[in-house]
């Protein structure tokens, strides 16, 4: 038969090891809770930047092709008399809607990010690469535009048809980066309805 002190000792000792063992598992389940909050929050700031940004990208490229369709459609929509005021008065109108986007854009730099959070396929360099043939483009209709105020009249009918083909090449380039834009609003779209429905 035990005697007393053993029966003490295994009693503390079981006592002790049920504590120890109840401690280690409260502590990991502590630790893996605190790790899955941790998971979970990191999640809901990854999750709320991503929004963030795509609500800038959406109000960025809305406004962008907002003024992509009015400039083709003053373009395609001219005067056809060619006088020199209704020149100006385009003239100063697509210079209106380029500072525009350029004030847009120096405000937005949120808009920069989005290869960061979304699969698009416009990226910052393809981005830049378009707005550099735009500008070319552009540069290019307002000399011929000038040119046309300046020049005499028997030189300006050669000067329409140059102008005519750069209105058509602008026009075309605005039509291309319009459609590119619109599929990543659609792309970004979808992503971010994905995030919410976890798949």
């Amino acid at each position: 038969m035990p005697d007393n002190n053993t029966l003490i000792a295994v009693s503390a000792f079981s006592g002790l090891a049920g504590a120890l063992l109840t401690q280690t598992l409260t502590g990991l389940f502590t630790y893996y809770s605190d790790k899955r909050k941790s998971r979970l929050e990191l999640h809901k700031q990854y999750r709320d930047k991503k929004i963030e940004i795509a609500e800038n990208f959406y109000f960025m490229t809305g406004e962008t092709m907002s003024i992509l369709k009015k400039s083709v459609n003053i373009h395609k929509n001219r005067n056809d008399s060619r006088s020199e005021s209704s020149l100006k008065f385009l003239s100063s109108e697509i210079k209106k809607l380029d500072a525009h986007l350029k004030k847009l854009n120096e405000k937005n730099w949120k808009h920069n990010l989005m290869g960061l959070y979304f699969n698009i396929s416009l990226s910052f360099n393809e981005i830049m690469e378009a707005n550099t043939r735009s500008h070319i483009l552009f540069l290019k209709y307002l000399d011929i535009s000038d040119k046309i105020t300046k020049a005499a009249e028997a030189d300006k009918e050669a000067l329409y048809g140059q102008y005519n083909i750069t209105i058509f090449d602008l026009c075309m380039q605005y039509d291309d980066i319009y459609n590119m834009l619109e599929k990543d609003m659609n792309k970004v779209k979808a992503e971010l309805l994905d995030s919410f429905t976890g798949k």
